[in-house]
């Protein structure tokens, strides 16, 4: 299993839409808004490497507002 913690500039005058968005989409575990260098924390668990790029460039790319994503991987999931 592969934990991704995906964080995310975004339109801050759509932020609540935008959360509202990510939250919904199945493979999103938690989202939320943060203060700091990024405006979102998403959480999310993925099967192969392959599945979580297809969600950070398929779907979480091209979700309205989102403007750019920084994906870390967790190194160890205890």
């Amino acid at each position: 299993m592969i934990v991704a913690y995906i964080m995310a500039k975004i339109e801050s005058a759509k932020a609540r839409e935008i959360l509202d968005k990510v939250r919904a989409l199945d493979e999103v575990e938690e989202a939320h808004l943060i203060y700091g260098a990024y405006d979102l924390l998403i959480k999310c668990n993925f099967k192969t490497p392959e599945a979580l790029s297809a969600f950070v460039v398929d779907t979480l790319r091209k979700v309205d507002g989102v403007k750019d994503t920084v994906t870390n991987v967790c190194a160890a999931c205890d």
